[in-house]
């Protein structure tokens, strides 16, 4: 079983030092602690190095804030649904519900990641400890360097795009308050209550205002928020860590290339190594390509969502700047999510052309089984095996974005045709 396993290298008296091992759960374990603080992996023992100590418990405090938050946003799902069925759904007020609901789903799959965490994280440990030890080295931009530069990139964009959104609805709102006090000879009542009172109207009709609430549906929309990130960043650390290891092999490869007499056993080894990172990259793609596949649709929406938006007027010039920046911020982070997650596909093919240029007398059976193994099996993450996120398909979701561009922008054509809504009523 995989909990017994004696992770030791060597069958030595000292047990492993995890802490000075390059793994994948040592470089990811700060950003899966800040994912605990939005309700996300609810796992015990994160911070420790050692992945025989992580657990998942129903009954823990992590469990317990993940159930809290999702009743949460459940209610401010629901009370917008009551209101939309109200002033009837178009194609701009229908986000919000989709928005709540992705989240919630997020939560769900982020859950059933979270129960088969431990094993998992436990055997890619076993996997990687062959690549700790010569003739492997630490590739220059090394493991844990990767995979936390692209979570404080994708975490500072996302951070930048969520204040954009509030700076643009608060100026909304004063702007509206300022006009329409004007307009009536009355007093502008620019605060706090009557601005949630005014952007989260639909929550007040289901529960009374006061500050808790306010307080409440601040924290909650900054939740969803990171959530809704969350999910393509941790597809892209996932297979950064797994592209570093398929770049380890082919590094080894070409290292080869120039020796002169290379025995049998080598490439004995480079083929069992290979194997069991196509058997790990299986496992990992059994756990996680629910949520590839909900991260592609979330995206697939919300780009379409936000490009419909930058091609209607809008009131002010901070509406501009937000709308301009949330699109290009979610192109950008479905391209990474793509391209990071193709390198896995990339890496495990680049010494192909090496394999090809070796000596007839180095050649031998099992260079041919490793040549026909890259040429033929299709090495990647997908979406529930509809598909496989390679570079090929990037292009292909480029072709279905624009497909439902123009389906949404016929949709939305009577709300443009009337142009911008009166401030006031």
């Amino acid at each position: 079983d995989d909990i017994d396993f004696d992770f030791n290298i060597v069958n030595e008296e000292k047990p492993t030092d995890y802490a000075q091992l390059e793994t994948f759960h040592r470089a990811v374990y700060p950003v899966m602690l800040l994912a605990q603080c939005f309700s996300l992996m609810p796992l015990s023992n994160v911070w420790q190095t050692n992945p025989r100590r992580l657990r998942f418990r129903f009954k823990s405090l992590q469990m317990l804030v993940t159930v809290v938050f999702m009743v949460a946003s459940s209610i401010l799902l629901s009370s917008m649904i009551k209101l939309l069925l109200k002033i009837g759904f178009t194609a701009k007020n229908f986000v919000g519900p989709v928005f709540f609901t992705f989240v919630l789903f997020a939560c769900v799959l982020f859950i059933n990641l979270g129960r088969r965490w431990p094993s998992l994280i436990r055997y890619w440990t076993r996997v990687e400890l062959i690549f700790n030890k010569a003739p492997y080295e630490t590739l220059p931009y090394n493991l844990l360097q990767r995979v936390r530069h692209s979570a404080v990139v994708i975490i500072t964009l996302s951070i930048v795009e969520h204040g954009l959104y509030q700076s643009s609805a608060i100026v909304n709102f004063e702007r509206r308050v300022q006009i329409c006090a004007e307009k009536h000879n009355t007093t502008a009542d620019i605060s706090f209550d009557n601005y949630i009172l005014h952007n989260y109207e639909y929550v007040f009709q289901v529960m009374p205002y006061s500050r808790i609430t306010a307080v409440y549906i601040l924290l909650v929309n900054g939740t969803c928020t990171f959530i809704w990130n969350y999910m393509d960043l941790f597809i892209m650390m996932v297979s950064k860590g797994l592209a570093y290891r398929f770049e380890q092999i082919s590094t080894r490869i070409r290292k080869l290339e120039h020796e002169e007499q290379i025995s049998e056993s080598t490439f004995v080894d480079i083929r069992e190594h290979y194997v069991r990172m196509c058997e790990l990259l299986e496992r990992v793609d059994n756990a996680l390509s629910s949520i590839i596949l909900l991260s592609c649709v979330n995206n697939l929406y919300f780009v379409c969502c936000q490009l419909l938006n930058i091609f209607n007027k809008l009131r002010w010039p901070i509406s501009y700047v937000y709308f301009w920046y949330s699109t290009l911020y979610l192109v950008g982070r479905t391209a990474c999510v793509f391209l990071t997650a193709a390198t896995i596909n990339d890496e495990s093919k680049s010494a192909l052309s090496v394999l090809r240029r070796v000596s007839t007398r180095n050649w031998c059976v099992e260079v041919e089984r490793l040549i026909f193994q890259m040429s033929t099996q299709t090495v990647a993450l997908s979406g529930k095996k509809f598909y496989f996120l390679t570079r090929r398909l990037l292009f292909g979701m480029a072709g279905t974005i624009v497909t439902y561009e123009l389906v949404l922008l016929q949709f939305d054509e009577p709300n443009r045709r009337k142009g911008l809504l009166p401030l006031c009523g």
